[in-house]
Order: C-alpha cells, then structure tokens, then sequence
C-alpha cells in the first residue's frame, strides 16, 4: 500500500488549491481527487513525510498561513531526494535553475521528497 504524504498548497479566493513554491509555468494546480503530474524537466512534485514537517514549512517561510493548506496526497512512481533548489521561485529563475545557469540555491525543508505525480486525495 502507497503511503499517504503531506503537501503545501495556497488556496485562491475560488477555492482552488495551487503550488505554493513555484510561479507562472511552474505552479500546478492540486484538485481533489486528481494524479497530478510534475512538468516534465522539473525535480517533480514535492511533498513532506510528515504532516508536522509540512506545518513547520509553512510558518517558516511564509509571512501569513491565512490561505495555504496541507493537503494529503498519495505519491505516484518513485521518490527522489535531492541536494538542492532553487533558492527563488519565480519563473525565470526556475528557468536558471534547469538551465544548470547561474542562481543561488538552497537545501531543500526537512522531510522534502519529489514524486513523478500524486494523487490528491484531500
């Protein structure tokens, strides 16, 4: 049996639930009882272990929770860790980023995993 994983998500004034860490091209929509696929070229999606760990994410790197949520997701294919990200979430440096160009970089939130696609379940 898959185990259930944790991912954080801002949520729009239509209710509809977003990524919380990418921008433009790179934020994916995360409709209840959907696979949601990564976009080809990126890590993946990215989700916690924990609940706790998803939690912890948000009020450190966020000014205000008001509109984001942890969501439980299923992950679909194989889990991959990785050493770093970029350290800023707009389009163009994401684009730097898969690019192998020039950006600053970060490790990634304890507990942080990327999947092919999740099934959102919540």
């Amino acid at each position: 049996m898959r185990r259930v994983k944790f991912k954080v998500v801002k949520v729009d004034y239509e209710g509809n639930r977003w990524s919380v860490y990418a921008k433009g091209k790179y934020c994916i929509m995360y409709s209840k009882n959907t696979i949601v696929r990564a976009i080809k070229g990126t890590l993946g999606v990215a989700v916690f272990e924990t609940r706790y760990q998803a939690e912890m994410f948000m009020r450190e790197f966020f000014f205000s929770a008001s509109n984001k949520k942890v969501i439980r997701v299923v992950p679909v294919g194989r889990g991959n860790n990785v050493a770093e990200l970029s350290q800023f979430i707009t389009s163009d440096s994401l684009d730097c980023f898969y690019e192998r160009k020039n950006v600053d970089t970060t490790k990634p939130p304890s507990g942080t995993m990327f999947y092919p696609a999740v099934e959102v379940i919540e």
